[in-house]
């Protein structure tokens, strides 16, 4: 059994996706980096030479390469849920947790990364403000049809966040569950 993080960029997955991971010591498996490795750049240089087309059939790829993983945490990218095969996929492959987290905090993250030069290719044309309001209003009912369990991270550490889902994990059966995968 896997824990699989959904949620928009810059929601945390992969920071609480690592934390998650250390706490159930279990490795830590992060789509993007799976497709960044694969296409040998980083996804803002593969969106722009062959679009985000061709980044969503890698990202599928990558998704789909999961399938012998068992026992991990997975952080996905935040568009992983468009495509109903991803999402048969991931949730065929463990729990998928939901990191809610507010747009204004969102746009402050994504801020913050563009002045640290990790800046993440846009998704529209748009302004990042309308941008993220536009798109999140397209992804926010795909993450909660496909979410196990939601946790929201409104004025939340990355530790309390990583309580939360730990212990929904805890009483889901789902820590036991992979204790015992991990045996094998």
């Amino acid at each position: 059994m896997n824990v699989i993080l959904i949620g928009y960029r810059a929601s945390g997955k992969s920071t609480v996706g690592l934390l998650l991971s250390e706490r159930l010591q279990v490795s830590f498996v992060d789509t993007d980096q799976l497709v960044e490795e694969a296409a040998g750049q980083s996804i803002k240089e593969l969106v722009a030479l062959e679009g985000w087309e061709k980044f969503r059939e890698r990202e599928t790829a990558a998704i789909a390469s999961l399938r012998d993983v068992n026992a991990c945490v997975v952080a996905t990218g935040g568009g992983a849920i468009l495509s109903g095969a991803n999402r048969d996929l991931l949730k065929n492959r463990g729990a998928l947790i939901y990191l809610k987290t507010p747009w204004p905090d969102i746009i402050e993250r994504l801020r913050r990364d563009t002045r640290e030069s990790q800046s993440r290719p846009q998704l529209t044309s748009e302004n990042l403000v309308a941008e993220t309001i536009a798109v999140l209003n397209e992804r926010i009912p795909l993450y909660e049809s496909a979410a196990d369990f939601t946790v929201d991270t409104q004025d939340k550490s990355v530790v309390r966040v990583t309580n939360d889902i730990y212990q929904y994990l805890l009483e889901a059966g789902i820590v036991s569950k992979i204790n015992k995968l991990k045996k094998c």
